[in-house]
Formats: structure tokens, C-alpha cells, sequence
């Protein structure tokens, strides 16, 4: 399973599983218990940077990519993750199932084999799979609803004005 550890206080984004660190070089925020960042990318092929939402109680972490000079083709992508608030630091447990909104209105859920592979392994408990299910409905939801305007749709639902 992926981890991910948020250092809030010196602005790093730490992937665990391969030991890259990014620096949070944007936004870095926390409102009515969500956490927003926002970074840029270094390198990548076809992401440029990524607006990111935390939602711990609905088990999701959301992002709308953006690519060099033209938007990305993926309007949403959502990881279905336990996020663990834990002041100065956030652990993200990334729950496998992921589901990405096109810009076109296609969606898939993906990474379905994997959490299947890692249940049969015993590698996730029964709480993250919990997890991982309620956040998948919450996902679905959200697309659901938020269609085309996905974005404005989850800031929306959180209260808050966006970008």
C-alpha cells in the first residue's frame, strides 16, 4: 500500500513506497477538517500541477491536474485513502481503488485487481476496506452530481470557493 506523509510544518510531500519527496510549493491549507495543496510538478510528462483536496471523513483524496499549457484530459482523479490528521503531519494510506472523470464525461473506477489482491493477501484491515468502499460511494457521488463541473461541485460541497 502506498503512504504518503504530509509534513505541514516544512511544506514536503514524502511518498513512502519509493522514497520521493516534493515540496509543497503552492498552497497548503487547512478548512473544516479538509486539507487543500496545491504543487507543481517537476518533470512530469504530462501534469504541469495538481489542486488537492484531503477529505478524511469521506476516505478521499481529490486532485484536478493541470498540463503544460492545455488541460489535462483527466478532469478528476480520486484516490479512495484514509487520511490520519495528525497536527503537524498528515499520513495518507492510499486504499487502492481510484477513480479518475475524463473531460469527455467518461469514468472507470480502476485498481479494482489490486484491492481484490491485497484483501486475499491480508494486506488491508478490515476498517481500510470500510474506508475504501465509503469512499468509492462518495466518488461515485460526486461524479454522479458533479458531472462536467466536477470541480465546482466538490468546493461546493466543502463550503469553500476554490482556487
Amino acid at each position: 500500500m502506498k503512504r504518503i506523509i504530509i509534513d505541514i510544518k516544512n511544506r514536503i510531500e514524502q511518498h513512502m513506497l519509493s522514497g520521493s519527496s516534493f515540496v509543497i510549493d503552492q498552497r497548503l491549507e487547512r478548512q473544516g477538517g479538509n486539507i487543500y495543496l496545491d504543487r507543481n510538478y517537476t518533470g512530469h510528462p504530462d501534469i504541469s500541477s495538481a489542486r488537492t483536496i484531503m477529505i478524511p471523513r469521506l476516505h478521499l483524496w481529490v486532485m484536478f491536474w493541470e498540463g503544460h499549457g492545455r488541460p489535462h484530459p483527466t478532469r478528476c482523479y480520486m484516490h479512495m485513502a484514509r487520511i490520519l490528521d495528525q497536527g503537524e503531519r498528515v499520513l495518507v494510506e492510499d486504499l487502492y481503488l481510484d477513480v479518475t472523470l475524463m473531460r469527455d464525461g467518461r469514468w472507470q473506477v480502476l485498481d479494482i485487481d489490486e484491492f481484490r489482491a491485497a484483501i486475499a493477501a491480508g494486506e488491508l484491515s478490515a476498517e481500510q476496506v470500510q474506508a475504501a468502499l465509503e469512499g468509492l460511494e462518495h466518488a461515485c457521488r460526486f461524479v454522479e452530481k458533479g458531472g462536467s463541473d466536477i470541480e465546482r461541485y466538490v468546493y461546493g460541497q466543502l463550503k469553500w470557493d476554490g482556487p
